[in-house]
């Protein structure tokens, strides 16, 4: 059985290797690529209960840029990126980027790690549902939405400072 499975991975390992390695089209300007286009997802909408007892839908937010972070607060990938997310808040919030915190933790532990990390972004009592609906694998995880509601962009894992925040300011730019 064991085996079977190597063969089976095997082959689809090397298929894959062929089709990024060989396929593809070229053009007069260098050899040959491989080009993948798929149009952007449309967010599941959710309503969430905000650490200070309110409600916010994904929707009321229709027209920004939004980056939801699905996270939690005994994460240390997460807790590390804190300090990034708050420089993205400050940097863009007022440019129309809203950054959604996402944890699946009970809310008075959630407005404690905030209050006590001083963490000014929309932070959200999470629910199994939502991270189902957004196929989130581990944490953190998070999703660049557009202004029209589409993510446009997928990070499993820690985010790049650097490559998150040029695709901010080019979604910023079309907004």
């Amino acid at each position: 059985m064991q085996s079977r499975y190597f063969a089976v991975l095997s082959s689809f390992a090397l298929a894959v290797a062929t089709a990024v390695g060989c396929g593809g089209t070229t053009d007069d300007a260098g050899p040959a690529k491989v080009r993948f286009s798929a149009a952007p997802l449309e967010a599941p909408d959710f309503r969430l209960q905000t650490v200070d007892g309110g409600q916010m839908q994904l929707s009321d937010s229709n027209g920004k840029v939004r980056l939801i972070d699905f996270w939690a607060t005994w994460c240390a990938p997460c807790v590390e990126e804190i300090p990034m997310l708050k420089e993205l808040h400050d940097k863009y919030g007022d440019q129309g980027l809203e950054i959604l915190a996402i944890a699946e933790e009970d809310a008075s532990v959630l407005r404690e790690f905030v209050d006590e990390h001083d963490i000014d972004y929309t932070n959200l009592v999470g629910t199994e549902a939502v991270a189902t609906s957004y196929r989130v694998l581990g944490l953190p995880s998070a999703f660049l939405v557009d202004g029209d509601g589409r993510i446009v962009e997928t990070f499993q894992g820690p985010k790049p400072a650097r490559v998150l925040e040029e695709k901010i300011r080019n979604l910023l730019g079309s907004v």
